[in-house]
């Protein structure tokens, strides 16, 4: 039972820190960057410049293992590192691709489909698809 609280307060917390990035994300753009930095280092050990250089392959080995939760976070924290509604650079493109690659893994573990998520993928592919 302790557990069970620990996560749903991690889980809660992450949502929470998802809202600010969004929020903060039109507005102060360096800044949401330096949360989504210090997010990913702090349940991830790794930066944001170090995940957008991974390839696909590496990006695949690094998340194979993560938990449900972990993989939903950070295809968001990859999700809410692009802005999408600037033309995408190459850079934001293989973030984006990372952040299909993340939900499909969340889905997958879960046998769960995300209706704003779903919706979001279909924003991404036509984005990538452009």
């Amino acid at each position: 039972m302790e557990r069970r609280d620990y996560l749903e307060r991690e889980i809660e917390k992450m949502h929470a820190v998802l809202q600010k990035i969004f929020r903060m994300r039109v507005d102060r753009e360096e800044e949401s960057q330096e949360i989504i930095s210090t997010e990913l280092l702090h349940y991830f050990d790794i930066t944001l410049p170090q995940l957008q250089q991974m390839t696909e392959v590496e990006f695949q080995l690094f998340a194979k293992d993560k938990n449900a939760s972990l993989l939903s976070y950070l295809g968001n924290l990859l999700y809410a590192s692009v802005n999408i509604d600037r033309p995408l650079t190459e850079t934001d493109k293989r973030s984006l691709k990372k952040t299909l690659f993340a939900w499909k893994s969340w889905e997958v573990k879960t046998k769960t489909l995300d209706l704003e998520q779903m919706e979001n993928q279909t924003k991404i592919i036509a984005l990538l698809n452009e």
